[in-house]
């Protein structure tokens, strides 16, 4: 960060209006007073954001380079990965920026042990908002986590070039597949909670007040789908020998037939003497996934899936909100309204629930989101001029700002994608919207899944990576485009992905005690015959393997268990 930019963060204040900026001071006083200590190692300057639980603030982190073990946090990114941000250590004498979360005290003391609980999981996760500490003082409780530049999503969404929604995605699928594989649930993806830099394409993934564990209790799946599992993240359909099927077809006929009864006849009970149905549904309108509004008892991290594809679908309709639902029965009409009563039947059978509507702007089949993009955007297919303001046309005008302090005839021209290449990215884009946006859960696509689509990885990708793969990291060479190549590659993702820790090639060397905490094997510094081995305490964050790498605890002289071996 400059020094220009630097100054430019510690006065934002400066810029809100006289009466904001009041209501700020007065909030950050009574921070201070309320949490003394704050003030003795953080200078509040600015407030990010409030919400119903919390309150965000920028703050001027006082001893970052000399009081704090920031390792673990920045975790050990390859400089190829579009997460080896969070890994830059800040250069000495610079200015470095957090964000202090004060959670309010309505917030359940469980609510609370939860949220630090999963940020403290998931330390080295790619594009998530990292946790360097939290403290309380009585009743109040603080979260520090590094502070990430960004714009209101309002002000660029409809602007970004396609390369930048591309960005966007991929920073986002990359935080959700690492959350993910912590067994870890958001549950509330939308673009207020992930933070992204229209002239960077960097994005991180906060506010995990609502996130969940997939815990789940076998004896209560009464979803005719399975439990998740490594080989199916989102589950499976279950076999039909394990349920009543001719229950369930008799389910699906009186559905049917109460659909085509009057309209005095068709809805649902204002008063429904019945038990209610108990699940998470936790979210944001306009955001849940269908499972989420048939209160599914056995959701899985398809319910993140879904509400990135509502986010890829914003860019394409370039309107934001697209559904503003006043609860869940209205939140179905709407999904329903486009993707037809039959797969909205289809949808409530595999959670062993009914839909019945006769209301006619339901139709049987319904449209595809292709459709339904096209219909809202009718510019879709034509050629945006270049935004000069937005990635990656930003990295572009750098690069030949560079190219012309070494080269005077550098040409100033800031290229922008053919009609054909504009086209194919359309198509693939709406692709990846109907994949993720699928209404069954079991066949959305995971995280993992969306960052090899065509729309995010491309052929080229794949034929620039035989020709040019992956080296060690410590020769520092990196993945770079081809000058042949019109495109930067994009590399492979599970290069650069960060196991849970105790997973990974050095997984044998790793282990847990009996409350959890995390321990490494490791050879005793004193013994260069490698024969004595000592436990070695670690804190959250550390010994972490990335793609086909061992952690930085095991990186020479270990046995490892390379894949197909």
């Amino acid at each position: 960060m400059s020094e220009s930019s630097s100054d430019d963060e510690e006065n934002s204040l400066s810029r809100k209006p006289s009466e904001e900026q009041e209501e700020i001071l007065a909030e950050i006083a009574d921070l201070e007073e309320a949490v003394p200590q704050l003030s003795a190692d953080y200078k509040l300057l600015d407030r990010l954001g409030t919400g119903t639980f919390s309150s965000v603030y920028k703050a001027l982190d006082l001893h970052y380079h000399d009081k704090w073990f920031n390792a673990p946090w920045h975790g050990h990114h390859h400089t190829s990965s579009s997460a080896h941000y969070q890994s830059l250590p800040r250069p000495p004498g610079t200015k470095v920026y957090v964000a202090v979360k004060r959670i309010y005290v309505t917030s359940s003391p469980e609510r609370i042990r939860n949220e630090i609980s999963i940020l403290d999981e998931c330390r080295s996760c790619r594009h998530v908002s990292q946790l360097i500490t939290a403290f309380r003082q009585q009743d109040q409780v603080v979260v520090i986590m590094p502070y990430q530049k960004n714009d209101d999503f309002r002000d660029y969404f409809t602007a970004l070039p396609m390369e930048g929604i591309k960005a966007y995605m991929r920073c986002l699928l990359r935080a959700l597949r690492d959350v993910h594989s912590r067994h870890i649930i958001h549950r509330d993806v939308k673009p207020a909670n992930f933070l992204f830099d229209p002239r960077t394409g960097i994005g991180t993934l906060c506010d995990f007040g609502l996130a969940c564990r997939m815990n789940y209790d076998t004896g209560l799946n009464l979803c005719l789908h399975t439990l998740p599992t490594a080989e199916n993240p989102h589950g499976m359909s279950r076999n039909k020998r394990e349920y009543n099927v001719p229950h369930y077809k008799q389910m699906n006929r009186e559905a049917k037939q109460k659909s085509m009864r009057p309209s005095e006849e068709v809805g649902y009970l204002d008063k429904d003497p019945r038990p209610h149905s108990k699940a998470n549904r936790a979210g944001t309108r306009g955001f849940r996934a269908p499972e989420v509004l048939l209160k599914c008892g056995d959701q899985t991290g398809a319910v993140d899936v879904w509400a990135a594809g509502m986010i890829l679908l914003f860019f394409l309709t370039k309107k934001f909100p697209l559904f503003q639902s006043n609860d869940d029965i209205e939140a179905l009409m709407e999904i329903g309204t486009i993707i037809g009563r039959r797969n909205m039947e289809q949808t409530a059978c595999l959670h062993s629930r009914t839909f019945s509507t006769n209301v006619p702007s339901i139709t049987p089949d319904g449209i595809s989101w292709s459709d339904f993009v096209t219909k809202q955007n009718p510019d879709l297919y034509s050629v945006p001029e270049p935004d000069v303001r937005f990635y990656p046309y930003t990295k572009q005008l750098k690069d030949q700002a560079q190219r012309q302090i070494q080269e005077l005839d550098a040409p100033e021209q800031t290229p922008g994608p053919s009609q054909k290449q504009h086209e194919e990215d359309i198509d693939n884009a709406l692709d990846l919207v109907e994949a993720l946006l699928h209404p069954l859960c079991t066949k959305r696509l995971t995280p993992r899944s969306a960052l090899y689509h065509p729309f995010l990885y491309s052929s080229s990708n794949r034929r620039q990576q035989e020709a040019d793969p992956m080296v060690d990291e410590d020769t520092d060479m990196e993945f770079g485009a081809d000058e042949d190549l019109d495109e930067e590659v994009e590399p492979e993702d599970d290069e650069f992905f960060p196991h849970p820790f105790g997973e990974g090639v050095c997984r044998k060397w790793h282990a847990r005690d009996e409350v959890g905490a995390p321990y490494v094997c490791i050879y005793a510094q004193d013994d260069f015959d490698r024969r004595k081995k000592v436990w070695h305490s670690l804190t959250s964050g550390e010994g972490i393997a990335i793609g086909k790498q061992p952690c930085e605890f095991h990186k020479i002289g270990y046995e490892l268990d390379m894949p197909g071996t």
